[in-house]
């Protein structure tokens, strides 16, 4: 009989441990599952070209909204560029008055291993108290008005509100652009120009 209580405690320790190792390993499977869409509450979808030229120059693609129902904390912009070799005039954000740029990346121009993404991507910003928008990154533009060969790459704009989180009931649009043109002598850039309501 004390043969059998061994046994028996022993079969019941080995049981113990086998369902402690089983849930632990439950758990780190969990730990390490990504997170997808963690805090996201609104997407937003954006496709502009420049129709009103021949231009062959466009972007696409999802603005990101991140927050609680109460506030906003954070916008990811991640766009696909397609700038043509004679657009002098490229692509442009305009970001409200609220947000700050906190980074961008780019691979524009793509497939060209001389040219260096970061000196085709310029960001300006706006004082007048007049305009609705303080921030404008502008991709592929060339303020000589020459075109620079045109090309292809991915944007990645992230933007933070200027004070602790915006709520969701104000209004916020980004604006978009593309395109340039001569137009009786004179050049003109954005030909086409979107505004995207983010909320």
């Amino acid at each position: 009989m004390k043969n059998g209580s061994k046994y028996l405690i022993l079969l019941f320790m080995f049981i113990a441990i086998v369902s402690v190792l089983f849930l632990l390993n439950i758990n780190t499977n969990e730990a390490n599952e990504p997170l997808v869409n963690g805090n996201i509450i609104q997407v937003k979808n954006f496709d502009l070209n420049a129709k009103s030229t021949n231009l062959k120059t466009m972007t696409e693609g999802t603005i990101f909204v991140e927050g609680e129902k109460e506030q906003i904390n954070h916008i990811k912009i991640v766009a696909h560029v397609e700038i043509d070799p004679t657009d002098w005039g490229g692509v442009a954000f305009y970001i409200p008055d609220q947000w700050s740029v906190s980074s961008i990346t780019s691979s524009y121009p793509e497939h060209q291993s001389k040219l260096k993404p970061a000196e085709y991507v310029s960001t300006w910003k706006n004082s007048s108290d007049n305009s609705s928008w303080r921030t404008m990154i502008e991709i592929g533009r060339e303020r000589d008005l020459t075109a620079n060969g045109g090309g292809t790459g991915t944007i990645l704009i992230d933007l933070i509100p200027n004070q602790k989180g915006v709520t969701p009931s104000e209004s916020l649009k980004i604006g978009i652009e593309v395109g340039s043109e001569e137009k009786d002598g004179k050049r003109v850039m954005d030909t086409d120009f979107v505004e995207v309501p983010v909320i």
